[in-house]
């Protein structure tokens, strides 16, 4: 469980995160993010891959693009952001964060797609004949020659419901000869995903999906069609566990998203990995009802690893702590998430108004919450509560007022230089 792998490695963020909302300083159905233990995650990621030649962009949808933990990640060593959709793009240039791989999930709608290659991203995935030519427009039209690689696929490819899409191994020559057309694209490589299993267990090993054969497939006909896939990117399950086995699986480029929070499977198995669990979801107990306890919900996507959920509810971390974890009922049927549900023992005492911490895997820009990097969690620095994102990842002040994404960009800027 993850709120077990912050309780062991990372109490501290759990009692800041309760001091500050009891003072006021937190609104609730905030994801609260430590930006400290960001920087140690992602240092430790950024030396994993820089130890087996592979090249990292930050995947960064499950944060909701956040600029602080994107700033921090690349501060350590990570590389640019993956635009896993145009939002993604858009945040990056919003904030003035240095933009990698776009297209990777979502392909750019059509009439975006000039404002997106003005970003200048290092490298554009797409699924059809249609996106190369509209890329090569845009980059014809700004006088540029846009890298891109392909997402490719085969008969038995692995792929999550909704998200296939991409270029039929059988069918690469044929989009080649086409590409061939194009004088402002040019095809470097592949990608596909997944590329890693997503275990279900601490005993479940993490091993490559039927993927990696369509990308070995696919690379035997970039040969004969006389290309050098030099940019082969291989997604999913990306921590520093995994980096050897993606380098022999022949991948150059990997993008590492939940294990920069601590949240990819095996942390929620193991308290000893190289990452820890990096942030903490807050709310707020609203009412009761029978003999359960609802909290503030808005934050509620769970892709967790545990059957069971649990919070740590209280007016202060040592009474909260001392009375234990309290049961989350995060299976109820609900059509939106207006509320969380808890069911405490007959010893636990719950009152209204009393801090609601949790911590599950989540994907950020899915939910309705607000996001709020802190750093001094740690201790190395003084305690900061940094601008406050909402679900649209725009900047607000600690009453929730609109400040501007400058301010955001500046901020940035200072808390840098101290990492």
């Amino acid at each position: 469980m993850y709120l077990e792998n912050v309780l062991h490695n990372n109490e501290n963020l759990l009692k800041v995160t309760m001091d500050l909302h009891q003072q006021g300083k937190l609104p609730v159905n905030s994801w609260v993010i430590d930006l400290d233990q960001i920087a140690v995650n992602a240092k430790m990621i950024a030396q994993s891959a820089n130890d087996n030649k592979l090249k990292t962009f930050v995947m960064s949808k499950q944060h909701n693009r956040n600029p602080y933990i994107n700033a921090v990640a690349q501060k350590m060593g990570l590389g640019n952001v993956v635009a896993v959709d145009f939002q993604c793009a858009l945040s990056s240039r919003d904030y003035q964060i240095p933009l990698g791989h776009v297209g990777h999930l979502n392909q750019i709608p059509k009439h975006l797609i000039p404002q997106i290659v003005s970003l200048s991203p290092e490298v554009m995935t797409v699924y059809s004949i249609d996106q190369a030519q509209w890329i090569n427009e845009a980059a014809q039209s700004q006088k540029c020659l846009q890298d891109i690689i392909i997402r490719v696929y085969d008969d038995n490819d692995c792929a999550f419901l909704g998200q296939e899409g991409g270029i039929h191994v059988d069918a690469i020559p044929v989009f080649i000869d086409k590409l061939k057309k194009l004088s402002s694209v040019n095809l470097i490589g592949l990608t596909a995903f997944p590329c890693l299993s997503y275990n279900s267990s601490g005993d479940e090993a993490v091993t490559a999906t039927s993927n990696v054969d369509a990308i070995n497939k696919a690379r035997e006909i970039f040969t004969e069609k006389g290309i050098e896939a030099r940019h082969i990117n291989m997604p999913g399950n990306t921590s520093s566990s995994e980096m050897k086995l993606l380098k022999e699986l022949g991948a150059t480029h990997v993008e590492p998203g939940n294990s920069i929070l601590g949240t990819s499977p095996n942390h929620a198995f193991f308290k000893n990995r190289a990452e820890s669990t990096a942030i903490s979801y807050l709310s707020e107990v609203s009412h009761f009802y029978d003999d359960r306890v609802y909290a503030f919900g808005g934050g509620c996507y769970h892709t967790n690893y545990s059957d069971k959920m649990y919070a740590y509810i209280g007016s202060n971390w040592e009474v909260a702590k001392n009375q234990g974890r309290i049961f989350y009922n995060h299976d109820i049927v609900q059509d939106i998430d207006y509320h969380m549900q808890f069911e405490p023992t007959s010893k636990q005492q719950v009152s209204i108004g009393d801090s609601v911490v949790s911590s599950f895997r989540t994907q950020m820009h899915m939910t309705r919450s607000y996001h709020v990097a802190v750093s001094g969690i740690s201790g190395d620095r003084p305690l900061k509560v940094h601008a406050i994102l909402n679900n649209g990842r725009e900047p607000l002040d600690q009453s929730l007022s609109p400040i501007g994404h400058q301010a955001v960009i500046d901020d940035i800027s200072e808390i840098l230089t101290t990492y």
